[in-house]
């Protein structure tokens, strides 16, 4: 059966009454690369330029073959072309069957070169980063499952995160996954050093305990890589602090005045917060500048809250030199004398 005819339909019932309502139709998968056989899909999506578009939307059996007219919004194909989503390739590697206007195939092209374009290394890493953050909670609750069900389950989510991760550290994408997801995976230079060997366990142990330990490996392995990634990337191209840290001091200087009022009333709970507070602002801010915080003293290691003072004595301290690091990196804190002066500012 040639499938392609659905797409010809699908297409013929566009031309006819929805050309103002479709802007392109892109066909995808194994159809592109010359690859179906008796049992194959057909991957295909059309982009909608009003909410009548979405009327085409259908799914349906032919001959045992399941079929999606799947809709998509321009905004969401963004998204995907910003790598927000794990299907970016539908985008880069989609052919056009159709388009409505010269301004939708424009508008989609412009897109597609967006997403072809991997030259923000450390955007990737970050994305990377976050992406790898969706591994933790099914690890977490597979290193509790008892079942070899469970246990398989909670593992390909995790995989499922480690492997778009690895294909975002390298500035790519998954293009083929499931079968193929290894290969594609090997070809690409930065990967965990035992991604081969811990990867195969999933698929083929019958063990719990053992897919456990090698999907925990293989998230450390990650988180290492990661990191290792990160550093030489501040290490090429260090990040001005003068210029990101203009303003920073302003605004976090009312943790302190938190900490400070916290030592007045006794409350422990707050300090607590806002010392960490203070501890993710700063690594936030700081990374990529090659800084290094271990000037600071330790806030969160000094609180206890059964003997506040060291505490509350290490938070003036830390105040204090954060001052000095940012006066010895050229960043300028803005202060008024009163409001009599920040109104000649605005006079």
């Amino acid at each position: 059966m040639n499938r392609i005819r659905a797409a010809e339909i699908l297409i013929e019932k566009i031309k006819k009454d929805y050309r103002e309502d479709v802007a392109v139709v892109v066909i995808m998968g194994s159809t592109i690369y010359g690859e179906t056989h008796h049992l194959s899909d057909l991957d295909l999506y059309y982009v909608v330029n009003t909410a009548r578009g979405y009327e085409l939307a259908k799914t349906f059996i032919i001959d045992g073959i399941g079929y999606d007219f799947w809709p998509i919004s321009w905004e969401r194909i963004e998204r995907i072309a910003n790598y927000e989503e794990r299907i970016t390739s539908i985008v880069t590697e989609g052919k056009i069957l159709y388009y409505g206007s010269d301004e939708d195939l424009k508008r989609f092209n412009e897109i597609k070169m967006k997403a072809l374009d991997c030259s923000d290394t450390l955007k990737f890493i970050r994305k990377s980063e976050a992406v790898l953050g969706n591994a933790f909670k099914p690890l977490f609750l597979l290193n509790q499952a008892s079942t070899l069900s469970q246990a398989r389950n909670l593992g390909v989510q995790v995989m499922f995160s480690v492997t778009n991760a690895i294909a975002l550290l390298n500035r790519d994408m998954v293009r083929r996954g499931r079968g193929k997801l290894k290969a594609e995976l090997l070809k690409m230079e930065k990967r965990p050093q035992d991604f081969e060997k811990l990867y195969d366990v999933l698929f083929e142990s019958m063990e719990v305990h053992e897919i456990k330990s090698s999907l925990t490996e293989l998230v450390n392995q990650m988180v290492q890589l990661i990191n290792r990634e990160k550093q030489n990337d501040e290490m090429a191209n260090p990040v001005s602090v003068k210029d990101r840290l203009a303003g920073f001091y302003e605004e976090l200087i009312n943790f302190y005045n938190k900490i400070r009022r916290s030592e007045e009333i006794g409350d422990t709970v707050t300090a607590f917060f806002a010392a960490n507070e203070i501890n993710i602002e700063l690594c936030d801010v700081f990374s990529g500048t090659g800084v290094a915080l271990d000037v600071l003293p330790d806030l969160m290691a000094r609180y206890d809250p059964n003997d506040m003072e060291a505490f509350y004595l290490t938070a003036r301290l830390h105040q204090k030199a954060l001052e000095s690091l940012l006066a010895n990196n050229g960043v300028t804190v803005t202060v008024y004398n009163d409001f009599e002066a920040l109104a000649e500012v605005y006079a």
